[in-house]
């Protein structure tokens, strides 16, 4: 390894720097977080701080701190280790890479002009002052000050092409620059440019370690109250390689400390929430800049913290975008360590307006009190507009109306929960506020048709079941539907097996893809025969739906559950034994000699299901 290299490891921590990243809690002698690099629920990224190195059991990435940082950040080798130099001081000369590392940032374009153009509309701001005062009395009316306005590098885009002539004057390409959404193109043959943001205030977005990579632009007017509302307040630069928008958190780069710091995170939507929030105190702050709250977001900060709230401007916008996030939140239903919460402000306010008329620790006190994780967040929302609306009325069938309008705007969040005790602790919180039995809320919710599980397979056998139980689908024709998926699968069912079988269809579609499995014929060649034994059963839409059904899904099971599944046939077939020995005990029917024989077979056939079932739950 080359010295100056070796210089650059010996001086950074490699904890310090992937702390901006994962989250990383001390164990034995290493660190451990879940990875940046790939999903994952249980940790399995682990880092040892003696020999500066990181590895990922999960997905086998490992290297040092430059590896890391250049695999996260998706710069360049040198990038990296001119970050490094500067950021600890480093007394290095470093140019072996710089000549022959073709995506550094002195040759990249992308960041070359984007720094180029926050540097040009800051100047605007700040020093061209007589041309920038609107902005500064718009920033003044917000609450934000000069200091404040410096910090966040704010900058104004005036009239004119002042930018397109600087991005001449330096000879970058201005179709680069047209691309990232800086320049317009007004005439592709003479090639013509022209300034894309025109008298407009001008946001930064940086990554989180503090370097441009976009720009936010919001329309500011002289009569600013006479805004159209054709007109969008916020433009952004398009995506590019070193800024995609649904990946980004606004703020991400002075919040960060403080978001390790407390081990939780605010979100809000909004730039001017961001900065309004942070310049009063509140610092474990980010914004998801206007967008829906993506998969990647909350992955990279459930990486950083374990509680993360989500603070929407009033019940509406909050029970919106719970709406569109549940698919998201669902890993946080079932972790023991992770949480995630919704609050929302009333009264038209948004957390930028709300904490300039009451400041921080107000803001703070009403987040606590009326943070809540989703479900309990959607179910208290529709049964507060039940009342709201008027329909819970003194009269009982208006109130069981009422009752049955909340739980069915309801069912749609709990549709996405995958685990039975979560489930649970939800119908419970439902059945309290309504007045109802659970049991009534749960026959309710199982008899309703548009109820689709969809839960996470990582869960109990007993949960799929059940689900697809929900989905018409009984046991043989889940054990039937994992065959259609992986047909080698017809090699644990035994003719002892198969007598567990009461439908004869399923039996028939077994058998036939046994005997051309025997046969020799490929998986693909019994595939394109699988219709065809289809077309041979009695009920051959629903096998058909089953078979389509079951090639779309995107977890089919392993063996394991399959052969778990098979005990389960077995194990249903012996209760319903013992539930006819049962009755036939009941009947009185019998002597007590037969009673007697009869309780044998019971004891022996439960002993027997017993086993099954711990065969099944894995002890």
């Amino acid at each position: 390894m080359d010295k100056n290299i070796e210089t650059v490891l010996s001086y950074v921590n490699i904890v310090e720097e992937i702390s901006g990243f994962v989250k990383l809690k001390k164990t034995g002698r290493n660190y451990t977080g879940l990875c940046p690099f790939h999903s994952e629920k249980t940790p399995s990224f682990s880092v040892n701080e003696t020999k500066g190195l990181y590895y990922c059991f999960g997905c086998g990435k490992g290297g040092n701190v430059i590896t890391f940082l250049k695999e996260i950040r998706g710069d360049s080798f040198s990038d990296i280790v001119d970050y490094l130099k500067n950021k600890y001081n480093i007394p290095v000369e470093y140019t072996k890479f710089r000549k022959t590392d073709s995506s550094s940032q002195a040759e990249n374009p992308v960041k070359k002009i984007i720094n180029l153009a926050v540097n040009f509309y800051y100047e605007n701001l700040f020093v061209y002052i007589s041309n920038s005062r609107h902005i500064m009395n718009y920033l003044n009316e917000r609450g934000i000050n000069v200091d404040v306005a410096k910090d966040f590098k704010l900058g104004y885009a005036g009239f004119g092409n002042g930018l397109t002539a600087l991005l001449k004057s330096v000879k970058a390409d201005l179709d680069i620059a047209a691309d990232m959404g800086l320049l317009v193109k007004k005439d592709d043959y003479n090639k013509v440019y022209a300034d894309r943001f025109v008298n407009k205030l001008i946001i930064p977005i940086m990554d989180r370690t503090g370097e441009p990579i976009a720009l936010a632009s919001r329309i500011i007017t002289r009569e600013r109250d006479q805004l159209s509302n054709n007109f969008p307040k916020y433009i952004n630069t398009n995506n590019s390689e070193i800024f995609v928008k649904n990946n980004t958190l606004y703020g991400l780069d002075k919040a960060l400390p403080f978001i390790k710091k407390e081990n939780a995170v605010i979100v809000v939507e909004g730039y001017f929430d961001m900065i309004t929030l942070y310049a009063n105190g509140i610092k474990n702050i980010v914004a998801t800049m206007g967008t829906a709250l993506s998969k990647n977001h909350i992955s990279s900060l459930s990486r950083l913290c374990d509680e993360i709230v989500l603070l929407y401007d009033g019940d509406k916008a909050g029970i919106n975008a719970i709406n569109r996030g549940m698919e998201l939140f669902r890993e946080f239903m079932d972790s023991s360590d992770k949480n995630i919460y919704a609050a929302c402000l009333s009264g038209g306010e948004d957390p930028d307006t709300y904490v300039r008329k009451f400041g921080s620790e107000n803001l703070i006190k009403l987040i606590n009190e009326s943070k809540k994780p989703p479900v309990e967040f959607a179910i208290d929302y529709y049964v507060e507009k039940n009342k709201k609306s008027g329909i819970i009325k003194n009269n009982e069938e208006s109130r069981l109306k009422s009752k049955i309008s909340v739980i069915k705007d309801v069912v749609p969040y709990f549709k996405k929960i995958g685990n039975n005790i979560i489930f649970s602790h939800y119908v419970n919180i439902l059945a309290n506020k309504l007045g109802l039995n659970e049991n009534v809320i749960r026959r309710y919710i199982e008899s309703n048709k548009s109820w689709i599980g969809t839960g996470n397979t990582d869960y109990s056998l007993d949960t799929a079941y059940e689900i697809s139980i929900k989905e018409d689908m009984g046991i043989e024709d889940i054990i039937v539907s994992k065959i259609f998926c992986n047909l080698v699968l017809t090699e644990y069912i035994s003719d002892d097996i198969i007598s567990e079988f009461s439908d004869k269809d399923a039996v028939y579609i077994i058998k036939e893809i046994q005997n051309a499995v025997k046969k020799g014929a490929s998986q693909e060649i019994i595939k394109g025969a699988v219709e065809e034994i289809i077309s041979g059963t009695v009920n051959a839409d629903k096998w058909k739906r089953i078979y389509y059904s079951g090639l779309m899904s995107e977890n089919s099971g392993n063996r394991e559950d399959f052969k778990k599944l098979l005990m389960k046939l077995k194990v249903n077939n012996i209760d319903k034994i013992c539930r006819d020995i049962l009755e036939a005990i009941k009947s009185g029917n019998l002597d007590e000699k037969g009673k007697v024989i009869k309780f044998q077979e019971l004891n022996r056939l439960k002993y027997i299901s017993k086993e099954f079932q711990k065969k099944i739950c894995g002890y």
